[in-house]
């Protein structure tokens, strides 16, 4: 499988690369196996039953800078309740799909996301 067109303007045009002052929750994720080692920090600020903003720092491969920049694009704007259970299955099909190699990458901005919440 080759990368999508909007897997590629993620990863060469990310959204939400950054951290939030003062945000309402944040986490740190980080990915071990098959020789990847991403670590993504993730800061979030609700506005009310909403996540208002998102933003990631990400010492990663191509795949989670695009799983993460794409994770920000879907989640902004969405109810808290639904945020909180994205699955890498939400982020793949949001993505036009990915390599099975990459599939790491959405598990871990799907991961991201619900730990960030549910702090």
């Amino acid at each position: 499988m080759s990368f999508s067109e909007r897997y590629l303007d993620h990863f060469s045009h990310p959204r939400g690369v950054g951290e939030i002052a003062n945000p309402t929750c944040s986490c740190e994720v980080q990915h071990e196996g098959g020789g990847c080692f991403d670590r993504v920090k993730l800061t979030a600020r609700l506005d009310g039953d909403r996540v208002a903003e998102v933003k990631f720092r990400a010492r990663a491969c191509s795949g989670t800078i695009a799983a993460c920049s794409a994770m920000v694009e879907v989640v902004t704007g969405m109810e808290v309740s639904r945020a909180k259970v994205l699955t890498s299955e939400d982020l793949t099909e949001f993505l036009g799909g990915i390599p099975e190699k990459k599939q790491h990458s959405v598990e871990l901005a799907a991961r991201a996301i619900v730990e960030c919440l549910a702090s």
